[in-house]
Parts: C-alpha cells; sequence; structure tokens
C-alpha cells in the first residue's frame, strides 16, 4: 500500500489573539500617517505669560515671502542666557518657511567654525572675565553679499535696579535684519573728502578705520563724497548723514551752500572739527562752516581749549587733553551719570575747539552736549607755539571757561512721513574718530561711544510698528544645557539609583533579621496581689 502523504498542519489561531495583532497592526499604521501629517502640518504651542514665541502677522508674511534662501548665524553659547530664547523663536521662524538656512555656532566649542564666520563677516571677539568668548555681533544675517548684524542689545533690553526687567526684542529685531537683507535699508554716511579730512580706510593713529569697522557693525553703509566736485549740484543727494571727520582746511563758499541746501531740506551732520593751524596772525584759520551751521543756531570758534582742572586734564598734555563733563541728552543718557551712582565711561578729549550759539531767523535752538570746567579758558592765538617750554596761560582775550566743546540741534520736520527733522551735531575736535579712540580701555571709552550714539540719534528711523516688542517681563534664572544636563542625570540616575539602593540595603536587613531565632525573653516579674481586707462584722449593738 503507497505510503500517504503527510499532511502540514497549520496552527489555529485564537480569535482573540487575532483580533489583537489586527488593532496592533492598525495602531502603527495610524502612528505613522500621523507623522507624515505632523510633518507637513507643523503647529506650536506657546505656553508663556506673554506669548513670546507667537509670531506676529507682519513677521509671517516677511517669512511667506521668501523667494530667496536667507542664512542666520547664530554665534551663542550654551553659557549665554539668551540661547535657548533665539533657538525657541528661529524654531517658529523655521515652521513658516524653508528658506531659513539656520547655523549655531558655540564660541566656547566650535573654534574653526566660529574663525570661519570671523573671517567671513570680520567679527571681532573676546572674552568675558569668566573665560567665556563672546562676539562683537551674537545674530548676523546674510543673503549674498548683503548682510545685517545683531548686537545683545538688539535683542533685548535690560532695565537695572532693585527689580531687573527684561524686554525681549528679538522677533522684531530678526524680522528686520531679514527685510534689510532683502532691499537696501541701511542708512548711508558719506564722509567728505578735499579738505584734508581723516580717512575711513585708515586704521592708524590719524586716521578712521576703527570707526569704519564699528559702523559696518552697526549696518551703515560708508561711503566718500567730495562736495566741490565739478558738476556736483547735488552731492549730498543719497546721503542719510553726512560726515565731516576733522579738516585741515576750510570749506570753500559753495561747497558751504550745497551743505546747507541739504540740511535744510531734512539731510543730517555730523562735524568733528579741531582748530586747524594755518598761516595767519593767530595760528588758526576758519572752517568756513559758519553758513551751514547758522539755521541750526551753532558756529565753530577759532581757539584751543584748555583744561586747568587738575582732575580732568592728563599730566604733561599742558591742558589740550581732558576728560569733558556730559549733559543730559538723548544722545547722553548712557554717558551721565545718574543717581544710581554707577560707573560711566570717560569722555576724553584732545586738541579741541570751543562752540557758541548763534541766531537767524528761523534759526533752531541748540542743547550743550559736553563742557569744560570753570578753569578752562579758550586760547586765541597759538602762533609759534612749537617754541613754547611752558603750558600756554591765560591772557586777556581769550575766551572763559565753562565752555562748550559740542552741541545737538534739531530742526522741524520738512515732511509729515519724515522720521524727525534735520539734526546736526558739532565736536570741537576731531579726536573722538580716530581709532586709538576705539582702543582705549572701557573706563576711557566715552568718546568712542558718544560719537556712536551721535550717528544713531543722527540716522534714526521709525520704528517697525507693525512688529511690537514684547512686555517687559522680570529677569528670571538662567539655565544652561550643562544644568540641564545635570537635572536630567539627578532625576533619571540619581534619585532612582538612591532609592533602589536603599531599597537593596533594606532588603538585606530584613532577609538577615528574619532568619536569626528570636531573643530569649526576660523573665518577666511576678505581679503583686493584693490581699483584700475582710470587713470586720458590725457591731449588732451599734
Amino acid at each position: 500500500m503507497p505510503e500517504s502523504k503527510k499532511r502540514i498542519a497549520l496552527p489555529r489561531i485564537d480569535p482573540a489573539h487575532a483580533s489583537v495583532l489586527v488593532g496592533l497592526v492598525l495602531a502603527m499604521i495610524v502612528v505613522v500617517l500621523l507623522n507624515v501629517v505632523s510633518t507637513r502640518r507643523f503647529t506650536r504651542w506657546d505656553w508663556t505669560a506673554n506669548k513670546r514665541y507667537t509670531l506676529t502677522p507682519a513677521t509671517v508674511q516677511t517669512l511667506h515671502d521668501l523667494s530667496d534662501p536667507v542664512e542666520i548665524w547664530v554665534l551663542l553659547g550654551s553659557a549665554d542666557p539668551l540661547e535657548q530664547s533665539v533657538k525657541q523663536l528661529l524654531v517658529a521662524y523655521r515652521a513658516e518657511t524653508t528658506k531659513l538656512d539656520i547655523h549655531y555656532v558655540d564660541p566656547d566649542r566650535d573654534v574653526v567654525a566660529l574663525e570661519d564666520v570671523k573671517k567671513r563677516f570680520k567679527i571681532e571677539t573676546g572674552r568675558t572675565e569668566q573665560g567665556h568668548v563672546v562676539a562683537d555681533a551674537i545674530v548676523v544675517v546674510a543673503r549674498g553679499d548683503k548682510h545685517w548684524f545683531l548686537s545683545m542689545s538688539d535683542m533685548v533690553e535690560i532695565s537695572a535696579g532693585d527689580d531687573t526687567q527684561v524686554k525681549p526684542k528679538e522677533e522684531r529685531a530678526l524680522t528686520g535684519a531679514i527685510r534689510s537683507v532683502l532691499g537696501s535699508e541701511k542708512v548711508k554716511l558719506c564722509f567728505t573728502t578735499g579738505h584734508g579730512e581723516m580717512s575711513a580706510d585708515d586704521p592708524g593713529r590719524e586716521g578712521a578705520g576703527m570707526l569704519r569697522d564699528v559702523l559696518e557693525k552697526d549696518n551703515y553703509e560708508l561711503a566718500a563724497v567730495d562736495p566741490g566736485a565739478p558738476n556736483a549740484t547735488e552731492p549730498f543727494a543719497s546721503c542719510g548723514v553726512v560726515v565731516i571727520a576733522g579738516l585741515r582746511g576750510g570749506f570753500a563758499k559753495e561747497e558751504a551752500e550745497r551743505l546747507r541746501t541739504y540740511l535744510l531740506g531734512g539731510g543730517n551732520l555730523l562735524v568733528a572739527a579741531s582748530p586747524i593751524t594755518g598761516s595767519s596772525e593767530t595760528g588758526m584759520v576758519p572752517a568756513n562752516l559758519d553758513r551751514a551751521l547758522a539755521p541750526f543756531g551753532i558756529a565753530l570758534d577759532d581757539d584751543l581749549v584748555i583744561e586747568e582742572d587738575p582732575q580732568l586734564s592728563f599730566p604733561g598734555t599742558g591742558g589740550i587733553r581732558f576728560v569733558a563733563q556730559p549733559r543730559p541728552h538723548a544722545l547722553t543718557a548712557a554717558l551721565v551719570k545718574g543717581d544710581d551712582k554707577r560707573d560711566t565711561p570717560r569722555i576724553v578729549l584732545h586738541f579741541a575747539r570751543s562752540l557758541h550759539r548763534v541766531t537767524e531767523p528761523g534759526s533752531a535752538s541748540p542743547a550743550d552736549l559736553l563742557l569744560t570746567s570753570q578753569t578752562s579758558f579758550g586760547l586765541v592765538n597759538i602762533a609759534g607755539a612749537s617754541q613754547w617750554k611752558d603750558a600756554p596761560q591765560k591772557k586777556a582775550g581769550d575766551l572763559g571757561g565753562p565752555l562748550t566743546v559740542a552741541m545737538a540741534s534739531e530742526r522741524p520736520k520738512t515732511t509729515p512721513s519724515a522720521a524727525h527733522g534735520p539734526r546736526v551735531v558739532v565736536i570741537g575736535t576731531a579726536s573722538p574718530l580716530t581709532s586709538p579712540t576705539f582702543r582705549e580701555p572701557l573706563p576711557l571709552r566715552g568718546a568712542a561711544l558718544f560719537v556712536e550714539s551721535s550717528i544713531s540719534w543722527l540716522a534714526s528711523k521709525p520704528q517697525v510698528l507693525d512688529v511690537p516688542d514684547k512686555a517687559a517681563v522680570p529677569a528670571g534664572i538662567r539655565i544652561t544645557d550643562d544644568d540641564r544636563a545635570a537635572v536630567r542625570r539627578y532625576v533619571l540616575f540619581l534619585m532612582p539609583g538612591t532609592v533602589a539602593v536603599l531599597g537593596i540595603v533594606i532588603a538585606l536587613w530584613r532577609r538577615r533579621t528574619e532568619g536569626a531565632p528570636p531573643a530569649e525573653e526576660a523573665p518577666k516579674p511576678k505581679a503583686k496581689t493584693k490581699t483584700k481586707k475582710k470587713r470586720a462584722p458590725a457591731d449588732e449593738d451599734a
């Protein structure tokens, strides 16, 4: 009889197990589909009290309108309190567009990447007292050959005091920077030439090379303009601010008239003019800027300021190098000592002239910015100064102190849409613009800060109102990545490990004690028995 074929017996599947298996498969399919949908429709919830990471409609529209990629370089380390805030905000930015290419560089750890960024954008770095590397720009937004720098003050505003308040400005700064690299919103600073002015390309002692680097970091466009060029009837037409950085010769009458026309039409001017030495009876020649400055109520004196206060003048300089005293104004707010007795950088001037007020019909009223002491004077004759052996002394006819060595003035708006009226800042010396001023240690760098503040005041534009600042909040505790890692280790390992070790110790102790024979009990003392006294029978006759 042929051998019968063996049948393969299939395993029987329990209907209950089959339903569980089908449910697991369906659950996995649902999870995969949810992941696919979530990658296409990204949503974030902002649970912060002031909706700090919720983008405004203006920012969202700006991101949706991006047609070309924009690079964002964040130069913040884990020790910086602003790092996590910027990261969270950029996550919201990236959720709205694929056109952002964001790079994070930790200055303390990413040494090679930091060097590449420094070389590309000409960024300067230094170290804090704690040894952390910091850069003069914490965020760089770039598109092609255009770039925009953001500093700490652009991103956040901190109010000092007992109750420290922090006002976040990251969204306004980042959105403004993106808009700036997409367009041509940089203010153009025009440095005049043709009169022996210092060069913005010269990093030496007599040049303004360091100032140029600072201004480029402050997102200004620099250009050279010759007001006396042939056929240059409107040489300042495209200038946001005209800068006269020192003079070795006076302006021609036609040049001063062109400057006046530009200013009355809504222009802005920074003049830094030291006394001009020349062949004359007094040893000085005029700058010939009176016609341009008269509508602002300011005029230059032809003198040399001598400071005789030993607390303000530098030894061995004959009073020519001294510390000027700032007066309250919008551009000197960070340099005037307040009620909090904080130390402010001193404003050091060298080889300065004084200023005075003038009036013409319709002229503005200027404000004093920097003054000398009462013991100072203005020397009106410096002829033969090369032969002087002693410090000059005040003579009859010299100007008496206190003297004004810097002024600011503003005229009414020329158009309703203008950010402000024509503005002028005049400094009686070119020394604040020189490179050595910007290399001074912070306690003596007040003149450099004064120049930066002056240009900012002159070039100020209307705020970006469609991206408002967030409300100020109390300063919180700064938690770095290292702190978070320490908390994670404590919660995930240290605490459970401690409990586990304690449990093992208790288990071993109980195991040891459970197997031991019970200890012999000490004999209990016998309880004392109380004898009850029998009551005597009562006397029957009682």
